[in-house]
């Protein structure tokens, strides 16, 4: 997944990197769906280009979900971060800060050109809400309305009096976004696969004061699948695993589960149980369990090793796959059998049927793994977190 290279034509002159809402996203979201049409709009005036944006709502039900941000980031002439108290709690957005950072800075090393990362506010934030390494960025330029500072785009937008306040933002970020692409004058890069990569924010993010949870997640690649199964709900990796794809719901279901945690006010570490680093027992931890992987003798055998320390288990059943639901009863007992103490933890949700059932079943697991970790984890001294490297941000005057 390292993003194809596309002709100039056909380059996104931005990405916007935001953070999902996890209450109602089909109406709150719209907010930000609004925000990135007005920008298109006021970038496309203002570059003449066909391609004035990117945001994730573009990818086309059924695409490779990870390929097209790829494409996007390998090719985007300015990144538009979405500020907000989220945004750093999550390990997607950060992943791709970490994926157009590297190519920034591969590509304007010894060159004296501003930031191609422009950021937005979302929300009005404190400096204690962004964290340290970015705190020195210019977030609000010059020129820009007092209100957009107030209030955030979010404000300014939900609220009638400030609607001329709006439109003049909009216009000055397009204006803003159409200088640092000239300037910065990015050229296409590939950029490594963002499961290589660690979210810049992770460490310490700002705010947070619940633990990290690990995803574990025990699935099979399209690759891998038992005679029959149908591929459509999997991908080149367990990754890319998505129990309940359908129209409306095209997200990984890792990457769906990290931000509900995000809402939760929790880091989320994926792994996969065939990654070397997908180690339970180390954090609070959520298993996430295809039925039908069960089957596979290399990840029966890893579950089982996992079961003599149980850990909390969902296991998707979607009830609008026919395979699934045919073979409902015989999943089940494969399931149990692989991981009887497991599954019989409080908190364990077996037969979770939809999005909405798994989005209410993972607050409970995650209860409860927290709860046993804290019971039982050994107290160890106190880590030194890593120094993140400060990256060239500067604003627009420097």
């Amino acid at each position: 997944m390292l993003g194809r290279l596309l002709a100039d034509e056909r380059r996104p002159h931005f990405f916007l990197s935001y953070a999902r809402s996890r209450y109602r996203p089909e109406n709150s979201d719209r907010w930000v769906v609004k925000f990135f049409d007005d920008l298109c709009q006021d970038v496309g005036h203002a570059t003449g280009m066909q391609n004035p944006g990117f945001m994730d709502r573009q990818i086309p039900v059924g695409g490779e979900w990870p390929d097209h941000l790829a494409d996007a980031l390998a090719n985007c002439r300015v990144f538009v971060a979405l500020f907000s108290p989220a945004y750093f709690l999550s390990d997607y957005c950060g992943k791709e800060w970490a994926a157009f950072l590297k190519r920034y800075q591969a590509l304007s090393a010894g060159l004296d050109v501003p930031s191609a990362i422009i950021p937005a506010l979302w929300m009005p934030m404190r400096p204690d809400e962004v964290p340290q390494p970015l705190q020195s960025m210019q977030n609000v330029p010059p020129g820009f309305p007092a209100a957009y500072a107030a209030e955030g785009l979010y404000g300014i937008m939900k609220l009638g009096r400030h609607r001329e306040h709006y439109k003049e933002t909009v216009l000055r970020l397009a204006a803003l976004i159409k200088e640092r692409a000239a300037e910065c004058a990015l050229s296409p890069r590939s950029i490594p696969s963002l499961e290589t990569l660690q979210s810049p924010f992770a460490e310490n993010p700002p705010g947070a004061s619940r633990p990290a949870i690990r995803l574990a997640l025990a699935a099979q690649s399209a690759q891998r699948l038992p005679p029959g199964r149908d591929s459509y709900y999997y991908g080149r990796t367990p990754r890319e695993w998505t129990p309940f794809r359908s129209e409306a719901h095209t997200m990984p279901i890792g990457a769906y589960a990290g931000q509900v945690l995000t809402e939760l006010g929790h880091r989320s570490i994926i792994d996969s149980v065939d990654e070397a680093g997908a180690r339970p027992a180390d954090s609070p931890s959520v298993l996430l369990v295809d039925p039908w992987a069960v089957k596979d003798r290399d990840i029966g055998k890893r579950l089982r090793q996992l079961d003599r320390d149980p850990v909390n288990v969902i296991a998707p059943f979607n009830a609008d796959d026919p395979e699934t639901s045919a073979r409902a009863d015989e999943l089940n007992g494969d399931l149990t059998e692989v991981l009887p103490k497991s599954t019989a933890l409080h908190g364990s949700a077996k037969r979770v049927t939809s999005v909405a059932a798994f989005r209410d079943a993972l607050p409970k697991a995650v209860n409860e793994a927290v709860t046993r970790y804290l019971k039982t984890a050994s107290v160890h001294p106190p880590r030194t977190p890593p120094t993140m490297p400060r990256p060239t941000l500067r604003g627009p005057d420097s």
